[in-house]
């Protein structure tokens, strides 16, 4: 079985629909309300708000990807040079 995501246009999403709901080999499946983004079910931050959340979330990671990184551009050039 193959699993298609479609990404639709709101003024076509009902036709379409209508559409795939004749066809006998299509199952039309809707996924939890959480999961579903819209355009407009997105919000947008204030630029405040933003840096709060992006604290809140880096204070809740185990991992202590970059914590303790005395001097942030040495720390750059050195991966970089890894790579090169």
């Amino acid at each position: 079985m193959q699993q298609l995501i479609l990404d639709i246009d709101e003024s076509r999403y009902s036709l379409l629909l209508q559409f795939l709901k004749t066809l006998d080999y299509v199952k039309v499946v809707q996924p939890p309300s959480s999961s579903i983004s819209s355009p407009s079910e997105k919000k947008v931050l204030p630029s405040d708000d933003q840096l709060a959340l992006l604290q809140q979330v880096l204070q809740k990671q185990t991992k202590s990807h970059f914590r303790n990184i005395a001097d942030p551009v040495a720390w750059q050039k050195q991966q970089r040079d890894e790579w090169s």
